[in-house]
C-alpha cells in the first residue's frame, strides 16, 4: 500500500506534467495587477486580492496551501488552492443574455468576464443548462458560408460558442456588435477571448445560459 509521501510525490509529478504544456501561456495573472483596489494582487501570485477573499486564500502568500503551486496557477487549472490534495474545482461557462456577458467560473466563482453577442430577438439564444459537446478550432458553417473559429457546440440544434464569424476572404463579421444581440442563436466572442475560452474549457464543460 502506498504511503502518504508516495501518493503526494506521485500527484505532484502528474500535476507538473499536466501543467508543463500550459504554464508558459499563463505568464499574465488571472487579472493584471495594478494599484487599483479592484485589481490589486498583493502577493503577485496571479490571483487578485478580491478573488483571494472569495476562494479563502491568503492574499499575502503566493502558495496558501503549501503544495508548491501558486494560488493563481491552481485556479487557472481548476484545482483547490486551499488543499494540498488534488481537489478539482468545476469549470463553468456562465452566460447572462440580459447583460450580454460571459463569465469564466471556477468552483462557482467568476474569475473573468467577457462581452458577447447572443441571438437576435427573432433568432434567440436558448437559455438553459448545456455542456460543451464538441470543439473545432475552425468550423465551417454551410448555411452562413462563414468560418466559425474556436467553435464549441453546446446543442445538437446547431448552437455554439465561437469567435466572430469570418468570411472566406478573412474579414471578420460583427466586431462592432460585441455587447449586444447580433447572431442567429450562437454566442459570439471577440478575438482573444474566444481562443482563451476554447483552450480553457474541455469537452463536457458545463454551460449555463440565463436570460
Amino acid at each position: 500500500m502506498m504511503d502518504l509521501l508516495s501518493i503526494a510525490s506521485s500527484w505532484r509529478s502528474w500535476f507538473l506534467l499536466s501543467c508543463s504544456a500550459v504554464v508558459l501561456v499563463i505568464a499574465a495573472p488571472v487579472y493584471a495587477a495594478t494599484s487599483t483596489p479592484d485589481t490589486l494582487d498583493t502577493d503577485n501570485d496571479g490571483l487578485i486580492d478580491i478573488l483571494e477573499t472569495r476562494f479563502g486564500t491568503d492574499p499575502t502568500k503566493k502558495d496558501t496551501d503549501g503544495d508548491t503551486f501558486e494560488d493563481g496557477l491552481e485556479i487557472q487549472m481548476a484545482y483547490s488552492p486551499t488543499s494540498s490534495q488534488p481537489i478539482r474545482l468545476e469549470k463553468t461557462i456562465f452566460i447572462k443574455l440580459k447583460t450580454q456577458t460571459m463569465e469564466k467560473r471556477v468552483g462557482g466563482i467568476a474569475v473573468k468576464a467577457f462581452k458577447v453577442s447572443s441571438g437576435l430577438p427573432g433568432t434567440p439564444t436558448p437559455p438553459g443548462e448545456y455542456k460543451v459537446l464538441n470543439k473545432n478550432v475552425r468550423a465551417w458553417s454551410k448555411s452562413a458560408k462563414l468560418w466559425m473559429p474556436y467553435w464549441m457546440a453546446f446543442s445538437t440544434k446547431g448552437y455554439g460558442v465561437h469567435e466572430l464569424p469570418e468570411w472566406p476572404g478573412g474579414k471578420k463579421e460583427g466586431a462592432n456588435h460585441i455587447g449586444k444581440p447580433a447572431s442567429h442563436g450562437c454566442v459570439r466572442l471577440g478575438v482573444g477571448p474566444a481562443k482563451e475560452m476554447y483552450d480553457w474549457a474541455p469537452i463536457g464543460t458545463r454551460i449555463a445560459i440565463e436570460n
